[in-house]
């Protein structure tokens, strides 16, 4: 029986080889969260997603289960190393769940094919129409996950914030996370500081502000600690750029 153990040397060698998909967020044979409110077209960055891994002549299979993908046939059509997957799904008097549908449907496209890199859209939409455990967005994460580590595949998940419990554990299993936010509006008059309304009310709040609104990098994660103080201050979060 083959050992499981391998050296640190070997171990090494292979985080040095890792191979990132985009940028230096989502690596290979690792699974992503992309996660944003229902008002933030996640499709979208999904595509932008999908574009620069087939323009690099990668394959990869994009797991339609939203519907939403027809709303970009002007980029998708472009993409000659984009192939779409459908779950078959008609009622929900079926024998079969609808979970279980979308995983046997991608065991069954590894087993064809040597496509190994897929964004599904959406793990929430996934949930939605199933029952049983499978009706946990959680479960279905958990599932998606247990598949990729088995077959060695590269997972990008989408899924709308239905709430913050949900989306804890959904990045919990993840291995990255790449957060879509609604852009800030822009305003059309500018405060005017005066000594009797300065434009921030204390000194705290402007640093904190501009602490993270400068922070333009693309794809910039920020701890728990920095999310915290977003959310408390109600400052804008970071766009993927």
């Amino acid at each position: 029986m083959k050992s499981p153990l391998i050296s640190a040397s070997e171990f090494f060698k292979k985080v040095q080889n890792t191979v990132y998909l985009f940028k230096n967020l989502w690596k290979e044979n690792t699974t992503a969260l992309l996660h944003a409110p229902l008002d933030v077209d996640k499709t979208a960055k999904a595509v932008e997603i999908a574009a620069d891994i087939t323009a690099a002549g990668r394959k990869v299979v994009y797991v339609n289960t939203s519907d939403s993908l027809s709303e970009h046939a002007d980029s998708v059509q472009k993409m000659e190393n984009l192939f779409v997957y459908t779950p078959s799904y008609t009622s929900p008097d079926e024998p079969t769940d609808y979970a279980d549908l979308v995983i046997s449907g991608i065991e069954g496209i590894i087993a064809k094919t040597d496509i190994r890199i897929f964004i599904i859209d959406s793990v929430t939409r996934i949930a939605a129409l199933s029952f049983g455990r499978n009706a946990s967005p959680a479960y279905v994460m958990k599932r998606l996950v247990s598949l990729q580590l088995r077959h060695k595949l590269s997972f990008l998940v989408i899924a709308h914030d239905s709430n913050k419990s949900t989306d804890r554990t959904l990045l919990t299993l993840a291995d990255a996370e790449l957060a879509e936010c609604p852009k800030p509006e822009e305003k059309t008059t500018q405060p005017v500081a005066t000594a009797d309304k300065p434009e921030f009310p204390n000194a705290s709040e402007s640093s904190e502000f501009s602490e993270f609104s400068e922070q333009s990098s693309p794809c910039q994660k920020l701890t728990r600690s920095q999310r915290r103080r977003i959310y408390r201050n109600k400052t804008p979060k970071l766009f993927v750029e």
